[in-house]
């Protein structure tokens, strides 16, 4: 046994004894590029649409998905249309759109399919012999190669919270390549905990968001032997889906915020398990797209309320963040929606003509503005 480890070993067992915590429990500051702003509020809502998730840009118009169902969006006017809609056995979990125009489709706890380009009717159901039942990004490297990130081994992601409250850590992320049927899907990272959204790195590799250790880490590709790079660490939300912007860099969504009492109950063992197995986990405490809805959600009292209305800067379950980070994903602005806003848990976010859109899943709404305005200076 280490040396570090046996001085934390006894560290544990001083401070149980003294009846103190040896972990501060701490959630980093929203300030500097990500300091608090309503300027997700004041974009206008192009669309409404329940559960609108996987916002994305395909051919000439965007895609997005709301349950079992995949729509092709046009513009019309100042709102989004609903030109073409499609029907999948199973919920649909992530979008893949490829600039020659494939299309793939992560349906929960079945797999992706690909359902438009050269390889149309490729299903991927098995990734290094276990079933790809949470299936949360996925990504074209070129017309032959599907990059995708498995969330977790042994939920699906609309059992995203019981990852994060059993400490889940069995994510993955795995190269497909469509060319060659016969190919085993290749392994490009594991004990991922929770990825959620990928990208191509500017000069190869991927940048992969890791949600529940709140940080954006590099895979560099194919290389034998290489672990995921933290490049952005301590994240004050959790991070989900990542796209490029046009002008360079990548638009980052914060799906929901960390939680000072979030972050208590992950340590606390017992208290923990116990309501896993007796509390339904909507009223769990648990991060959540969004809130509000029903006095059983647990709630902070005076801290969110006085004088009967909702503060914006109180504690929350829910929220609205979208970074604009840089080439090396370092955020450089921000988009807030806060505890009291209507723009909370976005879930993706992309550029078309012009246009910034971001997809509200919690609140059903998908908000846009111009880039001029988003490629502003850094919020204050």
């Amino acid at each position: 046994m280490g040396k570090a480890v046996v001085i934390a070993v006894f560290r544990r067992a001083y401070a149980a004894f003294r009846g103190f915590d040896d972990e501060t429990g701490s959630v980093p500051m929203m300030d500097g590029p990500l300091r608090p702003n309503a300027l997700l509020d004041a974009m206008p809502v192009v669309l409404t649409l329940p559960d609108v998730d996987n916002l994305s840009a395909w051919r000439d118009g965007l895609m997005c998905s709301s349950g079992r169902e995949a729509f092709r969006l046009v513009r019309s006017k100042d709102s989004l249309a609903i030109a073409e809609r499609h029907v999948f056995e199973g919920p649909v979990s992530c979008l893949a759109a490829e600039r020659g125009g494939g299309l793939a489709v992560g349906l929960d706890g079945q797999g992706v399919i690909v359902v438009e380009g050269p390889h149309a009717g490729r299903k991927i159901s098995e990734v290094g012999g276990q079933p790809l039942s949470c299936p949360t990004a996925a990504l074209f490297d070129g017309p032959d190669r599907l990059v995708i990130a498995n969330g977790a081994a042994s939920v699906t992601t609309a059992d995203w919270k019981r990852d994060l409250m059993e400490h889940g850590a069995s994510g993955a992320v795995w190269d497909v390549d469509l060319a060659r049927a016969e190919a085993a899907p290749a392994l490009l990272a594991g004990g991922l905990a929770f990825p959620s959204g990928l990208a191509l790195a500017p000069n190869g590799g991927l940048f992969v968001s890791e949600a529940w250790r709140h940080q954006i880490v590099r895979i560099e590709g194919r290389i034998v032997d290489a672990p995921p790079r933290a490049l952005v660490r301590d994240l004050p939300g959790y991070p989900g889906r990542i796209s490029p912007r046009r002008a360079g860099g990548f638009w980052l969504a914060m799906f929901a915020p960390r939680n000072q009492l979030v972050e208590f109950v992950l340590r606390e063992h017992e208290y923990r398990r116990r309501m896993i197995d007796n509390i339904d986990p909507a009223y769990w405490i648990a991060p959540a797209l969004s809130s509000g809805a029903s006095f059983l959600e647990p709630i902070q009292g005076g801290a969110r309320k006085k004088l009967n209305r909702l503060k914006p800067w109180s504690p929350s379950w829910s929220y609205g963040l979208v970074a604009r980070c840089d080439a090396a994903m370092r955020p450089i602005a921000s988009f807030h929606s806060r505890a009291d806003g209507r723009v909370h848990g976005v879930t993706s976010c992309c550029e078309l003509e012009g246009a910034f859109y971001a997809a509200a899943k919690g609140s059903g709404i998908v908000v846009a503005m111009d880039i001029a305005g988003a490629e502003g200076e850094t919020p204050a």
